[in-house]
C-alpha cells in the first residue's frame, strides 16, 4: 500500500465502513468526515427518535446534498460575479492609460 494512504473502518448509524484515508492538504481526514456525519445524525435523532437508521442516513444525504448545491451555486456566482468586476476593472485601466502607438 501507498504510504500516503490508509484504509480505517468505522461504524456509523449501526454500519460499518471502510474509508480510504488520503495524506493531502486540500482534503478532511475521515474522522473529520465521519465526526460530521454523527453530530448530524445525533440532531436528527434527538428531534426524530422513531426514524430507522437508514432514514436517518437517508435525510443526512438530502440535507448534505443541498448544502453543497448551495455553496456550488454560490461559488459560481461569485466566480462570474469577481469575473465581471475584473473586466470593468480592465476596461477602466485601458480607459485611463495612453496608447503607445
Amino acid at each position: 500500500m501507498d504510504n500516503s494512504t490508509s484504509v480505517k473502518e468505522f461504524e456509523i448509524l449501526g454500519y460499518k465502513v471502510k474509508l480510504q484515508e488520503v495524506e493531502s492538504t486540500l482534503s478532511f481526514s475521515a474522522n473529520e468526515v465521519v465526526d460530521l456525519v454523527k453530530r448530524e445524525s445525533d440532531k436528527i435523532t434527538v428531534k426524530a427518535p422513531h426514524l430507522s437508521n437508514g432514514e436517518v442516513a437517508l435525510l443526512i444525504a438530502l440535507q448534505m446534498a443541498k448544502e453543497n448545491l448551495e455553496i456550488n451555486t454560490k461559488f459560481q456566482d461569485d466566480l462570474n460575479s469577481l469575473k465581471d468586476k475584473a473586466g470593468q476593472a480592465l476596461n477602466l485601466i485601458e480607459e485611463v492609460t495612453p496608447t503607445t502607438l
